[in-house]
């Protein structure tokens, strides 16, 4: 056998294994991004447990749940940077097996201090492994393939974010082997061994960057600030506000600004810093970052004034808190998995539609439990609950796209690192601040009406979080391939002619928002048609001949009435307008750079002819009956003029 052959042969079967080894990778790495994701919620249905089985207080038991969110969030990036530095094969089987010995550890705990201690150390594991799996995803799949396993990813981020409710419910209610709260924990040590053999079997191998340095100092900061933030909102109520708690709380502002100026500095050095600051000048990036930690500041203490609501102020048992969860799962489940389907409808606004349905299923929710009291049953919130999950999914699985869309793809990675950390910074401050003010409410009250009424006034607050996250949604620019207005986009020719009339025979006072975002529309499909049109001329010209016959009747109507009112004067919204006329002209003078138009032709009278020649049967649509017999519309008509563009195009050739 010659070495070629050999070679094509050896070549098949490393493709051959390479597609084997890919259709596992994504099952490998989203059990991974599961499990990270899931303990930061599955601790919320065992908060009663743990208090009682380990004699502690609530500041003790909320330093549970945020231990491990306090260590994720401030190391997410540093674990995406050691990825780069160590290799991200080599960092998610690290992460992994932390996070599994953490969680032994967890479910062995003794003491509450134990406990405390390894749910850090299950965040620092959550947050080596969490970071590689965009990387891995990217290295391995691409084009669509791509698309549906960052779609899949979403999904599963969504779904695990509210399963711990259901599952930690689940286990405690099983009490397996008698040890109440503590499966909760020891059921990701078998599934996280399976996942490391997993990941070593099939994960592909990566080359580390050699140039790529750890920020300590940032690391440092971050960490700092973090802890100085939250520690003292999260166990100075039971501590009576000791001098040195609110010392601390004081001090986290200095220690932020120091990080703030440090990453400038280092960044000003031409060093790698923790955070790239210069990201926050792209308006998408900076509008994104407090809205994802808005929504998170208010779902994470929706969900942890819930469970301590149901469990410790009405007794109900574990199962019987998953089940009052089961709605609210279920409605976040179906928008999770939908809402990335609707965002070529609505575009960024299936951000603010999703926050506003679910601050009203909350407020639904607070005025159900304010009425009930004492009386609740399981069942009574589950409408609520239910309208409430519907907009938290649509609110939270396309969050992290719509934010990154905006920025270069270079920085992708970071921007991601960046938006994660501000979620889980929301989730540690909505635990802390709204856990705060729901025990401030109850007082020293023995459980009862009074965990209803501070349940009923601070689900107010988690709804008005979402209410101000959805207005901030609209100070995100238009992310590319998305649409500004998606509903009013697919208006049938006849409404979008009505808007246009309405909007010219008003002067522009009727209809302003409509014009604009049909304008848009306008915009973006011209640009689009102008970069897409095929090289030879007669193609180029039968090209936008027939796509402004397909969908352009209601403009094309539009621009023959604004002629006979405005003449040569200037139009509305011109400035917006001409930039599109000057890229056609620009495409045309590359196509006649390149040899592909006669030189003696003059781009912008040549845009001026093309315009004519494309939109003339349309604008004329009689004179064109009266002079060929047929209809504009008719395919014979059709033909017979593509037919005619494509000799004026060679004509014209050079």
């Amino acid at each position: 056998m010659s070495e070629s052959a050999t070679a094509v042969r050896a070549s098949i079967s490393s493709a051959g294994t390479d597609g084997q080894r890919s259709r596992f990778v994504l099952p490998v790495v989203l059990v991974g991004t599961f499990m990270a994701v899931l303990d930061v919620a599955i601790v919320n249905v065992a908060i009663p447990s743990i208090r009682g089985g380990l004699h502690a207080g609530f500041g003790a038991v909320e330093l549970v749940v945020s231990g491990y969110t306090i260590a994720y969030a401030s190391l997410l990036v540093t674990g995406g940077r050691l990825g780069d530095i160590l290799g991200r094969k080599r960092m998610f089987v690290i992460g992994l097996l932390l996070f599994s010995a953490a969680s032994a550890l967890c479910g062995a705990a003794p003491s509450i201090l134990v406990l405390i201690i390894a749910r850090v150390l299950q965040g620092i594991g959550g947050a080596l492994l969490y970071p590689q799996v965009l990387a891995i995803i990217q290295s391995t799949y691409a084009g669509p393939a791509r698309s549906k396993a960052l779609g899949t990813f979403g999904a599963v981020i969504g779904i695990a974010s509210i399963a711990g409710q259901l599952i930690g419910g689940s286990l405690l209610a099983a009490n397996l082997f008698g040890w109440t709260w503590r499966p909760v924990f020891l059921v990701n040590v078998p599934i996280g061994l399976l996942a490391v053999l997993a990941a070593l079997l099939w994960l592909p191998a990566d080359r580390p960057e050699a140039r790529t340095r750890l920020d300590l100092g940032g690391v440092g900061l971050a960490t700092l600030f973090l802890l100085l933030l939250t520690v003292p909102l999260l166990i100075g109520r039971d501590q009576g506000w000791p001098v040195w708690l609110l010392a601390c709380l004081v001090a986290a502002l200095p220690v932020g600004y120091a990080f703030v100026r440090y990453e400038r500095r280092v960044s000003a050095a031409g060093g790698q810093p923790l955070v790239r600051l210069e990201l926050f000048r792209n308006r998408s990036f900076a509008s994104g970052v407090p809205i994802a930690m808005l929504y998170m500041l208010g779902y994470a203490g929706y969900l942890f004034t819930l469970a301590v609501y149901l469990q410790t102020g009405l007794g109900f048992s574990p199962l019987k808190s998953a089940l009052v969860y089961t709605p609210g799962a279920v409605g976040f489940f179906i928008t999770s998995l939908t809402a990335p389907r609707l965002v070529p409808l609505l575009g960024r606004h299936v951000l603010s539609l999703g926050y506003v349905v679910a601050a009203l299923g909350m407020l639904g929710a607070a005025a159900t439990s304010a009425a009930a009291g004492t009386s609740l049953t399981v069942w009574s919130l589950a409408p609520t609950l239910f309208v409430a999950g519907l907009g938290q999914g649509l609110g939270f699985s396309p969050l992290v796209g719509t934010i990154i869309s905006g920025v270069d793809p270079k920085d992708a990675g970071s921007g991601s690192g960046i938006v994660t950390t501000a979620i889980q910074t929301g989730n540690v401050l909505g635990v802390a601040l709204l856990g705060l003010g729901f025990f401030t409410l109850v007082g020293q009250a023995l459980p009862g009406a009074a965990y209803a009424t501070a349940f009923s006034e601070m689900l107010p607050v988690s709804a008005g979080l979402m209410l101000v996250a959805a207005v901030l949604v609209y100070r995100l620019p238009h992310a590319p391939g998305q649409p500004s207005n998606g509903l009013i986009e697919r208006l049938p020719g006849w409404a979008g002619g009505f808007a246009w009339s309405m909007f010219l025979a008003t002067g522009g006072r009727v209809g302003d928002t409509l014009f604009t975002d049909l304008l848009a529309h306008i915009r973006s499909s011209r640009l689009a048609r102008a970069e897409e049109a095929p090289d030879a001329l007669g193609d180029f010209l039968a090209y936008h001949y027939h796509e402004q016959e397909a969908g352009d009747g209601s403009w094309l109507g539009y621009l023959e009435r604004e002629a006979l009112a405005y003449g040569d004067r200037a139009v509305p919204h011109e400035e917006e307008r001409q930039p599109v006329i000057q890229a056609q002209v620009a495409e045309i003078a590359r196509r006649q750079a390149a040899g592909l138009i006669n030189d003696e032709c003059d781009p912008e009278l040549f845009r001026l002819l093309c315009f004519a020649l494309a939109s003339y049967p349309a604008l004329l649509p009689q004179v064109t009956r009266m002079a060929t017999g047929l209809s504009p519309h008719d395919p014979a008509f059709v033909a017979r003029w593509e037919h005619f563009l494509h000799r004026i195009g060679e004509r014209l050739e050079s």
